[in-house]
């Protein structure tokens, strides 16, 4: 059985290495990479115990003629439209926006309806995906294709199957077609992952 679910395991992290797709989260992280926070946290700190004029901007911003700006800016039904928008791209500043907000005692920006709603089946797939260390998977199979024999005649036993037969299988169950197409209802990839996995194992149709 442990070796089952471990094939099983396998071939997700090979489908998921294969089709992982570039999204706006890293896009993100590309941009967050380049900048100093530590740096710039040191000036602010800095600035702040020496410099008299960045003592009233921050008592400014901690009064209540900023927080009808604050409050104005994030009710605002744009601000509303883009901050749903990036949820549903998977990247949610409201973590980020509310640090600020406690920092300066400032009420938090809340989720909305579209916040909420996009908990789904897809977000929880999406989120599974994200915690697995993919490159670590990418370099433990390379090494293993390399210095394992085992392994390589298991990859050579699963490679050698007749992916016609496994293919009129799938397409011949009805319970397994209901299975796949609620999974694409849900917006899983399955047809991607089933891609990647018949590349990695060289089927064809």
């Amino acid at each position: 059985m442990k070796i089952i679910v471990a094939c099983i395991l396998l071939s997700c992290a090979v489908s998921a290495l294969a089709a992982q797709p570039r999204s706006l989260q890293d896009d993100f992280k590309e941009f967050e990479a380049l900048i100093p926070a530590d740096a710039i946290q040191s000036v602010v700190t800095k600035y702040y115990i020496i410099d008299g004029e960045t003592r009233n901007f921050v008592k400014y911003l901690k009064g209540a003629q900023f927080r009808k700006v604050w409050d104005q800016v994030f009710t605002h039904p744009i601000t509303k439209d883009v901050l749903e928008y990036l949820v549903s791209k998977d990247v949610d500043p409201t973590s980020l926006i509310n640090q600020l907000a406690d920092l300066l005692g400032l009420p938090h920006v809340q989720p909305t309806i579209a916040n909420i709603h996009s908990r789904s089946l897809l977000g929880l797939y999406n989120e599974i995906v994200r915690l697995l260390p993919l490159d670590k998977f990418e370099a433990l199979l390379n090494d293993k294709m390399e210095n394992s024999e085992d392994f390589q005649e298991l990859y050579q036993k699963i490679t050698s199957i007749d992916y016609k037969v496994v293919e009129d299988f799938v397409t011949n169950s009805a319970e397994i077609q209901d299975f796949v197409q609620r999974l694409r209802n849900y917006k899983i990839p399955v047809d991607v992952l089933v891609e990647g996995v018949t590349q990695f194992f060289g089927w064809t149709y």
